[in-house]
């Protein structure tokens, strides 16, 4: 192997990849340095392995339990009741305050939102449940299986009355 050296004649085509090695510990550095300040963190409480055999304790029956429900259509509903984009926060609001009065916990809603619910209609949702309280206060439950595919056995849905 050998290396021309001097001044050849004609156009060289080997590739210089000096300014390609430059340009990449640079983009190296910059993600290197940004990535640690976008990580941005959501509290997620994940349930614990439950034991199939064990039954399940059915909720108090005197215990008021709420349910934000988005439809097929994009309407929302608070235990049943619909409700228009700006008038869900007093709804809200009462809710908190009615829940937190009886509770020193951080009071529970549940969001359920339909499959053929419009993504934007089910964000919005949440931003609602979040601005009723001004920022932190519900602890949220989301709702991933049907009532109706729910094991036997299993407690009603929130706000129905127990059988």
């Amino acid at each position: 192997m050998g290396a021309a050296v001097g001044g050849g004649k004609g156009p060289r085509s080997d590739i210089n990849i000096t300014p390609l090695v430059d340009v990449v510990l640079v983009l190296l550095i910059i993600f290197m340095v940004l990535t640690p300040l976008m990580e941005k963190e959501i509290a997620v409480r994940v349930p614990e392995d439950i034991d199939k055999n064990e039954p399940v304790p059915p909720p108090d029956p005197n215990e008021q339990q709420w349910l934000l429900k988005v439809d097929a259509q994009g309407k929302w509903l608070l235990n049943g009741t619909p409700y228009e984009d700006a008038a869900i926060l007093e709804p809200l609001k009462t809710a908190f305050h009615t829940a937190k009065a009886k509770s020193s916990e951080a009071p529970v809603i549940f969001f359920d939102a339909d499959d053929k619910a419009k993504y934007v209609r089910a964000v919005k949702a949440l931003d609602a449940i979040r601005e009723s309280v001004g920022g932190t206060g519900w602890t949220i439950g989301m709702m991933t299986e049907k009532m109706e595919d729910a094991a036997p056995g299993a407690p009603a849905a929130p706000g129905a009355p127990a059988k």
